[in-house]
This record gives structure tokens, C-alpha cells and sequence, in this order.
């Protein structure tokens, strides 16, 4: 159907159908059927020029969003940070400059902490007195409510940047008068809605964070918990 053209009111009903393909693709496994005869021709060559890294200047464009969206999470939850850096300097012991004697930090202001050779922070969790997990495990499960909270505002603003998307790659497609093809309407959909797409998929990705991250504060009160009970 992508050489047949569509009038504007075809256009309207086609739209929701590709924009609906289109929203699903990054949540789809990618599924590559190449005839054999090409295989037998690539497979020894198509590697070769197989890039594995950011184009030149890419890589610190992708740190510089991904640390926006960590900044937005650790803003978001300073409260859950705070305890768990409490937590690990128990447990841990600190990334010392040798020079100053100071505690080196991250870029979030917070401690960074030994790791071993095996790249596991370095951590002794028997070092934690009986009061000491009754109090993280209290402050955990008390917050817990709240940051679920959080999160699931977070899913919801993912949403609605989901919904901006569609809705301007639908007038981009829509827009072109009298009989265009579908893969003109829909390239030029893309295009129209190229940023709010980005945008969509930065505010998914932080929502996921903070799902993971309530996650990750729910596991560790059950592990304070447990060893309570051991």
C-alpha cells in the first residue's frame, strides 16, 4: 500500500493505523529475515563495516542527556539518595583523594565508593547493628508510599509525552493536500514530529528510572528485613 495515494479523507484513517506501527517498533524485537543466497554473499564482508560506537561527537551529546535524565531522578527522589548513601557509608568505605583527603564525589555531590577488581562495590553488611537496620528498614518502608507516588507521576508524564508525539506525527501526516502516498505522509510525519518523538522517548526512559529505583529501595528493605529474621 505505500505507492497508493490517499485523498484527505483516507488520509485520517490511515494516519492512526501508521502511527500505531510506528509507536510499537521500539517495543517489538527486531526480526531480520535475509534470503540465503545474500547471506552467503555479506557474512564474511558486512562486519567489517559494522559501526560499534557513536559518530564523532555523539558520545558526549548521549552522557549530557543521560545525565539530565539522572539528574531528574535524583532530584525527584533526594530523600530515597540520601538514605541509601547513609546506608553504604556503613556498609562501605569511601573513594579518597590521596592528595586532599578528601572524599571524592560524583557529579551529584555524593560519595563514590570503593569497588573490587570484579567492578562489586566493595561492602560488608555485617558491620550494620540490629538498631541500625530497624532504622533504614522504618525510613524505607515509610517512603516507599511516596515514591511509588512519584513514579507513577512519572509514567504518567511519559504518557502524556506519548500522546504529544502522536498527535503531532498525526498532523504531519495528515497535512499534505490532495493525493500523496502513504510513504510521502508518512516521512513526512516523522519529520514533523521528530523532536516530540525524542522527547517521548527521554521522558520514557526517565520513567523507567524511577520505576526501577523504587524497585531497587523495595529489594533492599527486604534484605534489611530478612537479615533482621535470620
Amino acid at each position: 500500500m505505500s505507492d497508493e495515494t490517499l485523498d484527505d479523507g483516507q488520509a485520517v484513517d490511515q494516519a492512526h493505523r501508521v502511527i500505531g506501527e510506528i509507536a510499537r517498533e521500539a517495543d517489538e524485537p527486531l526480526a531480520v529475515d535475509i534470503d540465503p543466497d545474500r547471506t552467503r554473499e555479506t557474512s564474511t564482508t558486512g562486519f567489517a563495516r559494522m559501526r560499534t560506537d557513536w559518530r564523532p561527537g555523539e558520545s558526549a551529546e548521549i552522557l549530557g542527556i543521560v545525565q539530565q535524565a539522572q539528574g531528574i531522578i535524583h532530584r525527584t527522589f533526594p530523600d530515597a539518595y540520601l538514605i541509601m548513601n547513609e546506608l553504604w557509608w556503613l556498609v562501605r568505605e569511601p573513594v579518597v583523594d590521596t592528595t586532599t583527603g578528601e572524599v571524592s564525589t560524583n557529579v551529584f555531590g555524593w560519595p563514590e565508593w570503593q569497588k573490587l577488581p570484579s567492578g562489586a562495590y566493595q561492602e560488608d553488611y555485617a558491620k550494620l547493628t540490629a538498631r541500625e537496620k530497624e532504622d533504614f528498614l522504618l525510613r524505607i518502608t515509610t517512603g516507599l508510599m511516596e515514591w511509588e507516588q512519584k513514579a507513577s507521576t512519572s509514567w504518567l508524564v511519559a504518557m502524556l509525552a506519548k500522546g504529544r508525539w502522536e498527535e503531532a506525527m498525526a498532523t504531519g501526516f495528515i497535512a499534505p493536500s490532495g493525493r500523496v502516498t502513504v510513504d510521502e505522509r508518512t516521512q513526512r510525519g516523522r519529520v514533523f514530529a521528530a523532536e516530540d518523538r525524542y522527547h517521548a522517548i527521554f521522558r520514557a526512559a526517565v520513567s523507567r528510572s524511577a520505576e526501577q529505583l523504587v524497585r531497587s529501595l523495595e529489594r533492599l528493605g527486604q534484605r534489611l528485613k530478612d537479615s533482621l529474621t535470620a
